[in-house]
């Protein structure tokens, strides 16, 4: 059984031990971050009421994926663009594909090319509309509430200290070499930055599977 006295020793071991630990510097992140990997997803025509395709790009920064890419296990930043809208004309083969087609990294940055700026939020009269993207924004249904739109996550080695940043404003432009982009956060930062598409298109190929399944991340 514990005295008053062991339990007052206790307490001063664990407050020395605690003021004595230095704790890990958080991840610097870039302003400008080049970013390595990307994904694209492609839903088709979403919106009933929008004549336009929906894609979105999720990009990742150096060395934060695992070797097959299923993982983050590393700081860094990553960046999620829901939700951009193209004109139809370029991709109408894509809803006639079979499941599985196949085709370059460069060919399908080049059929989206363009400047791409951020509309209103969902609702609003520009919402949808040809060349823009959704800004992040949160959406509440009920006693729901759920993170819509572009926004970039700090991956910290420790994820108490990780954060998310909704994208508020700006553009990207995309074209057959990569993507550029030019975004504000919902506090005011900056974020520029860049994914390099590889030159060797052989070695970069998008294999094209058409969903209408989203899936919602939670707040």
């Amino acid at each position: 059984m514990m005295t008053k006295n062991s339990i007052k020793i206790l307490l001063v071991l664990l407050i020395f031990t605690s003021c004595n630990t230095e704790p890990r510097p958080p991840h610097v992140y870039e302003a400008n971050p080049n970013f390595t990997f990307m994904r694209v997803a492609f839903f088709g025509q979403q919106y009933n009421h929008i004549p336009y395709y929906v894609f979105s790009f999720t990009f990742f920064s150096d060395g934060m994926l695992n070797d097959d890419s299923t993982a983050i296990v590393t700081p860094g930043q990553h960046l999620f663009i829901e939700d951009f809208f193209v004109p139809r004309y370029r991709l109408d083969f894509l809803q006639n594909v079979e499941e599985g087609f196949v085709l370059t990294e460069r060919d399908l940055l080049e059929m989206l090319q363009g400047e791409y700026r951020a509309s209103g939020k969902i609702g609003a009269d520009d919402f949808g509309t040809m060349f823009t993207f959704a800004p992040g924004e949160i959406f509440r249904v009920d006693n729901a509430a759920f993170i819509l739109g572009a926004r970039i996550a700090y991956h910290e080695e420790n994820s108490f200290f990780s954060r998310r940043m909704l994208i508020t404003e700006g553009s990207f432009t995309v074209s057959a070499d990569g993507v550029v982009f030019n975004f504000v956060t919902e506090d005011g930062f900056s974020i520029g930055g860049s994914y390099q598409s590889p030159q060797i298109q052989l070695e970069q190929k998008i294999t094209v599977r058409y969903s209408s399944e989203r899936a919602f991340e939670n707040l």
